[in-house]
This record gives C-alpha cells, sequence and structure tokens, in this order.
C-alpha cells in the first residue's frame, strides 16, 4: 500500500499496537484511526487468541482495506469503551474490619482442622 503522506503506521506496527493493546481498548489511544477500526473489524478477542502468523495475515488483509478506505476520505468513528471497575471501594475502617474477621476465621477452621487430625 503506497501512502503519499506516509500517514499510516506500516502493517507489521499496527499489527502489533492492536494485538498488544486488545486487552486494555478502554486505556488505548491508538495511533490512527485505521489502526483501531481494522482491529475491530478483525476482533479484538481473535487477536488475543490467534497465534501471531494467522493474526498478522488477517489483520494486513483488513488493515491495508480500511486505509485505502481512509484514503478515499472514509472516517471511521471509535467505539468509547468504559473501563471495567474492579470491586468495591472500601474505606479504612472497612477494610480492618474485614482483615479482623478473615482472621477469626481463618483461626476457626485451623482449630477445626487440628481437632479433625
Amino acid at each position: 500500500m503506497y501512502d503519499l503522506f506516509d500517514e499510516f503506521p506500516t502493517p507489521d506496527a499496527a499489527y502489533f499496537e492492536a494485538a498488544n493493546h486488545a486487552h486494555d481498548l478502554a486505556h488505548w489511544q491508538p495511533s490512527h484511526c485505521a489502526v483501531f477500526e481494522a482491529g475491530r473489524r478483525v476482533g479484538f478477542a481473535k487477536l488475543r487468541r490467534r497465534d501471531t502468523g494467522a493474526g498478522k495475515r488477517a489483520f494486513t488483509k483488513i488493515y491495508q482495506d480500511v486505509c485505502k478506505a481512509c484514503l478515499r476520505g472514509e472516517r471511521f468513528k471509535r467505539v468509547v469503551i468504559e473501563a471495567p471497575s474492579f470491586g468495591e471501594q472500601l474505606t479504612e475502617q472497612e477494610l480492618l474490619q474485614r482483615r479482623v474477621i478473615g482472621r477469626e476465621r481463618v483461626g476457626q477452621l485451623k482449630s477445626l482442622l487440628r481437632a479433625t487430625t
């Protein structure tokens, strides 16, 4: 693919960028919209699971099509993905209370195990 203005990343660089960021799309800022669109079309789950050879070939073909479409004037809207929130926010007091309860229960389990042996 010929890029007059050297606007697009190379297919190799685009593939490795998409594959390396496929696990965390919410925090990824792609170098070009074509990289994200090609990754979306291939499927980020497939990029995470495929072996490098097959994934790279599939991505390169689609990436070239996306770059040609971009050169024709087609624009791609990036899907906004919210970062997942893990766990709940605990105060220091709640965290301390859970640790105390956890230690008590571990002590109870140990005493039960000693009693059975």
